[in-house]
């Protein structure tokens, strides 16, 4: 009687282990998921922000360019006052 008595906790502590072990792995894996996704976010966001900059980088070199072009454009002096010259035309052209 004494050997049962001293028994009876037995399956209760493996029911406990077993529950502590589940909810330990349960807990790690929520938050590495959640630090993934988190680092994923971060991750879009600088690729977002870096395609902001280079496109706003190609809008200000397309924009000095097409300046140095008119520029370029209009030092050119007139030979004609009737019609501009071709290669005045051609460079205000080609942007």
């Amino acid at each position: 009687m004494i050997g049962f008595a001293l028994r009876w906790w037995r399956p209760l502590a493996v029911l406990a282990l077993a529950i502590g072990l589940w909810w330990h792995g349960y807990s790690t894996g929520a938050g590495r998921c959640e630090a993934a996704h988190e680092l994923a976010l971060a991750r879009a966001d600088a690729r977002a922000a870096q395609a902001l900059s280079d496109l706003a980088a190609a809008e200000q070199r397309n924009r000095l360019m097409a300046l140095e072009l008119e520029d370029a454009a209009r030092a050119e002096p007139v030979q004609s006052p009737a019609c501009l010259p071709r290669s005045r035309v051609l460079r205000l052209n080609s942007r």
